[in-house]
This record gives structure tokens, sequence and C-alpha cells, in this order.
């Protein structure tokens, strides 16, 4: 990444800023997060809405500052995710809505939004590491359907701090990419735990 801040530090602060606004969804369901828990989780990660970058990025060390926030909004979101369903597992049915709907509002597709925009859309919003680590790549793309590839996870760390199951986080990220879709003639399926597709439903 650019030693300097330019539109690619601002992109990806954009997808760590979504990632956060989805965890303080989930601590804002009292039902499913105890005071006590809200409050430690606050305490060790900050809590509320991500101030403009410009306003508090280390200019001295971008790339290092940036990957600081990832690791904060990732650890952030795997304990919050566990604690929640720790004593409860039927509570991830209230975390999946959370996805759900934050992909809804996040989301730039309408009926009229063609593959190349729907998995821009999708690449623009989820959080996978820095750019510089390549986790996703296309197998195959025309005007029709979108095929992509995970080479690698950057959260299982995350959630194996917590003794959690990661397999926990892919499943919450699907409702994600089904809310980012939910205006458009374009469907996602999971063809097995690394490759995705995204096809047109409208032919």
């Amino acid at each position: 990444m650019s030693a300097f801040l330019g539109p690619i530090h601002f992109w990806l602060y954009n997808k760590i800023k979504i990632q956060n606004k989805i965890v303080e969804d989930i601590l804002d369901l009292q039902l499913v997060i105890s005071s006590e828990i809200r409050e430690r989780i606050n305490v060790k990660y900050g809590d509320g809405e991500l101030k403009p970058l410009d306003e508090v990025i280390d200019e001295d060390n971008i790339h290092k500052w940036l990957q600081n926030q990832i690791s904060k909004v990732e650890y952030k979101l795997a304990e919050s995710v566990t604690e929640a369903i720790k004593n409860e597992a039927d509570n991830i049915e209230d975390i999946k809505e959370v996805f759900k709907l934050n992909g809804e509002r996040y989301s730039p597709l309408d009926k009229n939004s063609g593959i190349e925009e729907a998995f821009k859309a999708i690449n623009d919003t989820l959080l996978d590491g820095m750019p510089c680590d390549h986790i996703n790549a296309i197998v195959k793309q025309d005007k029709n359907e979108a095929v992509w590839k995970r080479y690698e996870c950057v959260h299982c760390k995350y959630w194996d701090e917590f003794n959690s199951d990661v397999r926990v986080f892919y499943i919450l990220r699907d409702e994600f990419i089904k809310g980012l879709l939910h205006s458009t003639n374009i469907k996602y399926k999971k063809l097995n735990d690394t490759t995705y597709k995204i096809l047109r439903i409208d032919l």
C-alpha cells in the first residue's frame, strides 16, 4: 500500500467502519448481549462510530495503523458474537438478521445492477484483511455470473482467540451478501467452504 494517504486507504477504512457498525448493532441487542459484556467489550475495543480517517490516522505509519484497526474490529466482532451465542445458540438468528439488514443498508445495488457491479459491491463492503493480502480471486466472470475463490482465511486467528468456530463468521457473512443483493436480480450461492458464486436470475 502507498506510504501516502490515498483513495485505497479510504476504501479500506470504509470497510472497517461497516464492520464496526455491524458490531455496534450486535451490542445493541439487549436480549442477546448483557450490559456487563457490552461494557467490557467497549472498554477493550472502543465504542461508537469511528471518526473520519484523516482525523485519526497515523500518517507516519499508515499500513500499521490500518492493520491495527482491522485487528481491533475483527476481535470485537469475534468476541461479541461468541459471547452472544455462548449461553443461547438461538441468538445466532438475531445476529444473522443484523448482518442481513446491514447488507441492505450499505448496498448501492438495484434491479438493474449487473454481475460486475454486484461483485464490486461485495468487494467494497466485506473486510478481508489488507488489500496486499490478495485473499480472493475471480475464477470466472461474465455478464451472467461470477465465481470467486478464497485462498486464505484471515479471520480464523481472531475467532480462535475466543475458542470459537470461524464457520459462524462465514454463515453471518453469507447473510450480509444476501442483504447486499436484496434489490437485485442476482442470487448468491456458496459452492463450498472457499468458493462462491453470484448469478443473474432474470434470464
